[in-house]
């Protein structure tokens, strides 16, 4: 009898012992677990550089973006603006208003290890621009000696351009969840639709179209909305 309680005692103590064992693993086990992050994050954001150019130039206007987190290094891009500008150089003066839109992605070169949305990103936009276009003078030069011998004028039209955007840029966080963004847009104006067959000298969101690109420059503010 007195055998058999000591080998009841000695089971009940391994049964125990084996039971906080086996806690002890799904603990750990459960410890070792680390939570799968979401990387898809969503910011809303503004441009500064429009606003600080009126200040200097005839350029006015407002654009917006939203950008959202597709894979760890892609970001899914929406811009939207608004942009009125004057055109006054070699006898033409020319003043058109309108909206433009972009679409597009960015890829990030670099990440920085403790916060990814830190970091250097390329990039493209496909954009097109609605606008009207009046043209207050513009030189009329003789056929033969291509002096000017008049000037004339061209009523309010509704136009249309597109254009291919490289984008070339970089991201840092300036406080919790609020960012600043600087980035260079070299832009090669494809087309669109034309009044009377002259091509357009201004383009809002484009700017002057007097060469074979153009360079627009975006820098401002975002904030992480999730």
């Amino acid at each position: 009898m007195q055998h058999q309680l000591i080998l009841s005692f000695i089971l009940s103590l391994v049964f125990t012992n084996f039971s906080f064992a086996q806690n002890d693993t799904v603990k750990n086990v459960n410890d070792t677990i680390t939570p799968i992050k979401n990387p898809r994050h969503l910011y809303i954001g503004v441009d500064l550089a429009l606003p600080a150019q009126a200040l200097f130039t005839d350029k006015q206007g407002a654009q917006a973006f939203i950008s959202y987190q597709i894979k760890p290094k892609w970001h899914a891009i929406v811009e939207v603006g608004y942009e009125k500008n004057i055109y006054n150089e070699t006898s033409w003066n020319v003043d058109v208003d309108g909206i433009f839109a972009k679409i597009g992605a960015n890829w990030f070169i670099t990440q920085e290890a403790q916060n990814p949305a830190n970091g250097f990103y390329v990039g493209g936009r496909l954009v097109y621009s609605s606008y009207n276009q009046k043209i207050n003078s513009y030189p009329i030069r003789d056929i033969y000696s291509n002096e000017i011998v008049g000037e004339g004028s061209k009523e309010k039209a509704s136009v249309n351009s597109y254009w291919a955007e490289v984008v070339v840029g970089g991201r840092v966080e300036l406080y919790k969840k609020l960012y600043a963004d600087f980035s260079i847009h070299p832009s090669v104006n494809l087309g669109g639709k034309k009044q009377e067959n002259i091509t357009p000298l201004v383009i809002p969101g484009y700017g002057r179209n007097n060469g074979p690109f153009n360079l627009p420059i975006f820098w401002g503010i975002s904030y992480q909305l999730f």
